[in-house]
């Protein structure tokens, strides 16, 4: 299990470093909302404004510095970064522990390859007892951004382990590296161990010695004391310390702290005559590398920390107030934090930020004002001003980062009026310097003081770590609270004077995504927008006989709501009655811990997603050895929003998709396997579905996450394909009939399981068309024929037709396209697809009697008699055609001789004489055949247009 820790540890930290610092490989500024550019306000403050001094002691009081942001970033492009890589290769890295360092540092350079800006530097110092020269890999090794990371990467796969660890020499170097003040700037210091080695200049007072007549050393009775070259030691035993240096003679010298002193290897004496101890030896070595990192929290140089092991092995505190001391902090490697390293850490590649340091000088007090140093807070080396180093980063499309508040303890040795100035200097988002903003703030120290209150905020989580702290899914409980204790001490001193206090509130700010878990003691209220809780100490008055004797303490459980990273608690107050002074409020140092929060849902049997602060949601694989990121989604891609995430779950009806809900509310699908539909003309088809139109499987959904690649499979008819790469459009065309199953399989980004889908359908390729071939249109009695059909497209699933006759009695059809004509009139026959769709076509024939030729025709009577107003005679019932039988009896063309008596009429088909006047016409008919030998075939008639009066028998009464 402990190796485990490790290796969780490690991984979550490295990652949770380099992704501090990369974006997506482009190059610009920083791009600021433009409603209001991101600066600093300040605010200082003292506790009370009155401070009592005890007759025989100091007066304590605090100062609390607070950075209010202003304005907000939209969207960024980060500027160039510096980053140095400082790696421990002590020889307490063992071998499974350098190999973990390793993998971290290849993570970490593969991070930065795909993520690098062109103008990006990295480098990479090894260090153990010192520096190891021969594997720096400094700034601009190679120009190319990428060979520099690879250079770094293969450097750091051949590193070997032995020897101490010296912090001093390898922070150093990696501070003379940064040269440009307009970078942000990084080390990311990796070490699994405290540190053990300084090479420093050193006045050294040591026993003088010379050569012995038969070898050896001994001590001339001379003392020397130079300013020298020294080597500092501590050794693995806990407890012996050494020296090295070289004397005024040139030899080697090594003193040990019991008293042991060597000459070149020869061992002298048992009193070296330099007295020291371990813990001497160990306060001079940290002493020396916390001057280094002040040096970089001056030049705004921002120090993040890992420490590779637990506490025997790391002094967590140490490396943390280290960190601070630089702007920075320091995570230790543990299961418990390794969510929240990489909740902190895993966007602020993307996250801008505002640095810089507050000075307060102290030179003025004369001596009567200390600061206590404490991780935050350090001094120069005289000791004659205080500072604080930060970086305050803004949560791109979050808004206004919160407040933070510094405390600053202070004391004072006499009584008297002290104003404090604080310098605040800062560069902006951009890197580029602002102007100095300077506060005051001035207190008294006198005998006596009104009653307040000091204490101290703790924060400690239920079940984990306060700063990884988890929600599981979408439900609150122990894993993602954590209980807040409040110690109040009564303080201040006022003679002889008697009094109450009563009316005793704690009141905390709740920070955005901190709630309380209700217990009915806490009450919660909203007051101009912010929210409270309050804590009242019902019904106890306190006289001031218990001053600087009282002690109260008050403690509830909260809640993160929400992922969040290293948010800070505000400032609680203490609000109370004087009985001489009335309403007073003290403010109590705000915990020093602060809050972080992953939202975690577990993948049975050995994967989590987990969802972060800043919306980034991470898929992770662990084992007993190890916890790997192996999947990443950032926000503004595939749905992700850059809001902290609330909640996750799976959708209960898609396995495959992701519900994130965010602190605004808002939910999110989110893809964990691809999304398929199946896509035809007339929309889309369930899966399962009987389809009759071509379909093509489409990817509508991608997996969310970098680098994900695809492969698909059909099975055909239970013909089960290859897998086949899927690239862009994601689509799959189907052409051919049959039963489908089609799947398709992601691998990467947060793909979950074997990241397969499925669908399947039954195509049934209906025909589009029928294409009747050449067919007679007319067709006698009795004969057949059978007409042919192209079946559009000929591989279409059922071929089967259907034929029809409009009337069987005129012309039948069976089934095969055979018509049989069976007597004359005109017919449709029809035949259509019987596989559902509407495909037919017609064919239309004429039955007609077997073929008679005419041979001639004429009048029935040579003469026809018509009156002048009688109705149109027509002239094919005039005739008698021979054969009488003859198939084609139609004429041609009727003509008369003289269209003034008789006018000849064609009217639908038919032709018509029609009496004009009286007189008389020839007519000639002609029919429209010919006989055999090519003659026209015609009739004449005379026809006599008689008055309507006259007698039909009578005489001609016409006009010839």
């Amino acid at each position: 299990m402990r190796k485990r820790r490790f290796f969780q540890a490690l991984t979550a930290s490295v990652w949770a470093f380099l992704l501090m610092f990369c974006t997506g490989g482009k190059e610009v500024a920083v791009q600021a909302a433009s409603s209001s550019l991101p600066s600093l306000q300040l605010q200082f403050s003292s506790s009370q404004s009155e401070y009592a001094k005890p007759p025989n002691g100091d007066a304590q009081g605090r100062l609390d510095v607070t950075l209010v942001p202003q304005g907000a970033v939209s969207g960024i492009i980060r500027p160039p970064i510096d980053v140095v890589f400082v790696m421990d290769v002590s020889g307490s890295m063992t071998a499974m522990k350098l190999q973990s360092a390793k993998s971290a540092l290849q993570a970490a350079v593969n991070y930065f390859k795909s993520n690098y800006n062109q103008n990006d530097r990295f480098a990479l110092i090894p260090f153990s007892d010192g520096v190891r020269e021969a594997s720096v890999v400094p700034f601009g090794k190679y120009s190319n951004v990428a060979s520099q990371l690879d250079a770094i990467l293969n450097t750091g796969n051949s590193l070997t382990a032995g020897g101490g660890t010296n912090y001093s020499a390898a922070l150093s170097l990696a501070k003379s590296y940064f040269t440009d003040p307009t970078r942000k700037k990084y080390i990311i210091f990796l070490t699994d161990g405290m540190p053990t080695v300084l090479n420093t200049v050193d006045t050294i007072t040591y026993r003088e010695v010379k050569p012995k007549f038969r070898g050896g050393y001994q001590y001339t009775g001379n003392r020397v004391t130079g300013s020298l070259s020294v080597t500092y030691e501590l050794y693995s035993d806990g407890w012996t310390a050494g020296i090295r240096f070289t004397d005024n003679k040139g030899y080697s010298r090594q003193f040990y702290s019991d008293g042991q002193d060597y000459v070149n290897g020869w061992w002298v004496s048992w009193d070296n005559g330099y007295s020291f101890t371990y813990s001497s030896i160990e306060r001079k070595i940290r002493a020396d590398a916390t001057a280094v990192a002040k040096t970089l929290g001056m030049n705004n140089i921002t120090l993040y920390s890992i420490g590779f092991g637990d506490n025997d092995e790391v002094d967590m505190d140490y490396l943390r107030s280290l960190s601070a001391t630089a702007g920075g902090e320091a995570r230790q490697g543990t299961t418990q934090n390794l969510t929240a390293l990489f909740q902190q850490f895993s966007q602020l590649a993307t996250t801008p930020a505002i640095t810089g340091t507050i000075r307060i000088p102290l030179s003025s007090f004369g001596g009567n004002v200390a600061v206590a140093e404490n991780g935050q807070v350090w001094l120069d080396e005289n000791k004659q001003n205080a500072y604080i180093s930060f970086s305050i980063p803004y949560q791109v499309g979050q808004g206004t980062p919160a407040p933070v508040t510094i405390p600053i303890p202070v004391s004072f040795k006499a009584k008297g009026t002290y104003t404090f100035t604080a310098e605040l200097t800062y560069r902006d988002v951009y890197g580029q310097p602002q102007p100095v903003v300077t506060k005051t703030v001035t207190v008294t120290v006198k005998d006596e003081a009104p009653p307040s209150f000091t204490g101290t905020v703790k924060l400690q989580g239920l079940t984990n770590d306060v700063t990884s702290l988890i929600k599981r899914g979408a439900t609150d409980g122990d894993d993602n609270r954590f209980r807040a204790t409040y110690s109040l001490s009564l303080v201040g001193y006022v003679g002889n004077a008697t009094g109450t206090i009563s009316n005793v509130s704690i009141v905390q700010e709740l920070p955005d995504g901190i709630s309380v878990v209700p217990d009915g003691k806490v009450t919660t209220y909203v007051e101009n927008g912010k929210r409270y809780a309050k804590w009242s100490f019902t019904n106890q008055t306190f006289d001031y006989s218990q001053l600087n004797k009282l002690t109260l303490s008050a403690q509830w459980v909260m809640q993160a709501d929400f992922a969040m990273n290293s948010v800070q608690l505000p400032p609680a107050l203490v609000t109370f009655t004087d009985s001489r002074y009335g309403t007073k409020t003290s403010t109590l140092v705000p915990p020093a811990e602060r809050i972080g929060m992953t939202v975690r849902l577990d993948d049975f049997p050995n994967v989590y997603y987990e969802g972060n602060g800043m919306g980034t949601i991470t898929k992770h694989k662990f084992s007993a050895l190890s916890d790997d990121i192996v999947g990443r989604a950032d926000p503004n891609a595939n749905g992700l929003l850059p809001l902290p995430v609330k909640a996750m779950q799976y959708d209960p009806n898609d396995d495959g998709v992701l519900l994130v809900t965010y602190s605004n509310g808002r939910t999110v699908r989110v893809a964990l396997k691809p999304q398929l539909s199946i896509i035809t003309e007339s929309g889309v088809a369930e899966s399962g579905a009987v389809i009759t139109e071509a379909p093509t499987v489409k990817m509508v959904g991608l997996v969310a996450g970098e680098g994900v690649k695809y492969e698909y499979q059909v099975v055909r008819n239970g013909v089960v394909s290859d897998w086949q790469p899927l690239a862009s459009p994601y689509m799959i065309s189907i052409s051919d009939d049959g039963e489908y199953t089609v799947a398709v399989r992601s691998a990467g980004g947060l793909t979950r399981g074997d990241g397969t889908t499925k669908v399947a359908f039954r195509y049934k390729k209906l025909i589009r068309h029928l294409v009747l071939g050449d067919y007679d249109p007319t067709m006698n009695v009795g004969d057949t024929q059978k007409i042919s059909v192209t079946i559009v497209p000929s591989d279409a699933t059922n071929k089967t037709l259907a034929w029809t006759s409009s009337d069987p009695s005129v012309a039948s059809v069976d089934q095969n396209g055979m018509v049989t004509a069976r007597k004359p009139r005109t017919v449709t026959i029809t035949v259509r697809a019987t596989d559902g769709g509407n495909a037919s076509e017609t064919a239309t024939i004429r039955v007609i009697d077997p073929y008679v030729p005419l041979t001639g025709m004429a009048f029935r009577n040579p003469i026809l008699y018509m009156n002048v107003g009688d109705d149109p005679l027509e002239v094919a019932s005039e005739l008698r055609f021979i054969p009488e039988n003859a198939t084609d009896t139609a004429l041609r063309s009727v003509a008369t001789s003289d269209d003034r008596f008789v006018k000849v009429v064609q009217e639908n088909g038919k032709w018509y004489l029609q009496a004009v006047d009286v007189g008389y016409a020839t007519i000639t008919a002609t029919a429209k055949v010919k006989a055999l030998d090519g003659r026209d075939i015609q009739a004449e008639a005379t026809v006599i247009v008689r008055s309507p009066s006259t007698n039909q028998n009578g005489g001609n009464g016409g006009k010839w």
